[in-house]
């Protein structure tokens, strides 16, 4: 643990954003869009810049980029945040629940056992949160993040015919069209989405700052980032060897795990299912420990509270116990209707986060050595025109 302490908050964006985010939508998309890896590693490479902007805000001002919206962009930014936040926690929420229900009973197969399961293992995540040990959770983490990264990336390019058919994938654009729900799920929801903010709550937990701190990020998110593309890009690999995708949580990982079997043995599907579960669990931990930090954030901003530790307020665990249960009741939702809206959801994000640190990062307040470079403005100008345009432009096709 002492010799991972450098790269663990990146993990832990990594973790909490690949469980649902890249695990299902990835191969999904594989399945729908054809084999265009270049797409999650774009996704990617735009994760790391907006997590790194979030980052050197923070080390700048010495408080989190949420702070900066209420701060410098005013009060009228609460409102909206925490309507857009309960409204992802609850589709993610129950999209996380769902998959790891799905993926455990794939593995221990009962009667109801997405619904048994999915409600047990958020449970079991109330019990290792809510005493607020970060050490902890952050062992628990790093050994699911283990297990994930090796079974999966290890074994899914052994499901091309080498590596033409590889690069291939890394040139190839053929019947995409930009405004393909499934593209836009990829490319906003690879490596989390509003997760990206808590980022800034792991560098406090592990007390980083400074322009040694801004340093050891840029480290340890260019690692975070770099297995994130690789895991988003080794699903789509599974998700294009699939002839057809079941609209059930558990037939379509049985589907995953039956091209496993196919491939290396019975062992192989086996490996393949601890695998996905534990990168499913990992993410629904992540999410239940991390989304809180906002909620209780903004709470102690708006009654000016202050809170030596977050985690271990009244206000941070009542809505990790919301986060937790009330989107149980989504469990009903077909599962792929919940995966795609909860990757289009998160999506919605990144133009707001595009936005923010165009404006926080540019302004007076922020020391020379902090503010973003031009490369990183023409990036987030273009992430923002991207993803506002093509999302006005899904909204129309659909009306």
């Amino acid at each position: 643990m002492g010799k991972l302490k450098l790269f663990l908050p990146g993990l832990l964006v990594a973790a909490t954003g690949v469980g649902a985010g890249d695990l299902i939508t990835g191969a999904l998309a594989g399945h729908y869009l054809g084999l265009l890896l270049w797409i999650p590693i774009a996704g990617a490479v735009l994760k790391y810049v907006l997590t790194e902007g979030i980052a050197r805000y923070q080390f700048a001002t010495g408080k989190p980029l949420i702070h900066g919206w209420i701060d410098d962009l005013g009060n009228w930014a609460k409102i909206p945040f925490l309507v857009y936040l309960i409204l992802w926690s609850y589709m993610v929420g129950g999209a996380l629940i769902s998959a790891s229900g799905s993926s455990l009973n794939s593995l221990l197969p009962i009667e109801n056992g997405k619904y048994i399961y999915g409600i047990l293992l958020s449970v079991i995540a109330i019990v290792i949160i809510i005493p607020g040990n970060f050490a902890f959770f952050e062992k628990v983490m790093t050994f699911l993040i283990g297990i994930m990264f090796i079974t999966v990336i290890s074994t899914s390019f052994l499901f091309l015919k080498g590596p033409s058919e590889f690069f291939k994938g890394f040139l190839s654009f053929s019947n995409l069209s930009l405004i393909d729900p499934w593209f836009l799920a990829v490319l906003g929801g690879v490596g989390g989405t509003l997760t990206i903010l808590c980022y800034g709550y792991w560098l406090q937990e592990n007390n980083r700052q400074g322009i040694k701190g801004l340093k050891e990020s840029k480290i340890d998110l260019f690692m975070s980032y770099t297995l994130t593309g690789l895991f988003s890009v080794a699903m789509m690999i599974l998700g294009y060897q699939l002839p057809e995708v079941s609209k059930t949580g558990s037939i379509f990982i049985n589907q995953v795990a039956n091209l496993f079997e196919l491939k290396i043995g019975v062992y192989g599907a086996l490996v393949f299912k601890i695998g996905f579960f534990c990168g499913v669990f990992s993410s629904l931990l992540g999410v239940w420990q991390s989304v809180p930090y906002l909620f209780g954030d903004i709470y102690h901003l708006h009654f000016k509270k202050t809170e030596r530790d977050i985690k271990k307020s009244s206000a941070y665990r009542g809505y990790l116990l919301f986060i937790a249960i009330v989107p149980m009741s989504s469990l009903i939702i077909k599962f792929q209707s919940i995966q795609l809206f909860y990757a289009l959801i998160g999506a919605l994000f990144i133009p707001i986060c595009a936005l923010s640190l165009i404006i926080l990062n540019n302004g007076k307040r922020i020391p020379k050595e902090y503010k973003n470079k031009w490369p990183t403005n023409a990036l987030l100008c273009l992430t923002l025109i991207f993803f506002v345009v093509n999302g006005f432009r899904i909204v129309y096709e659909k009306l």
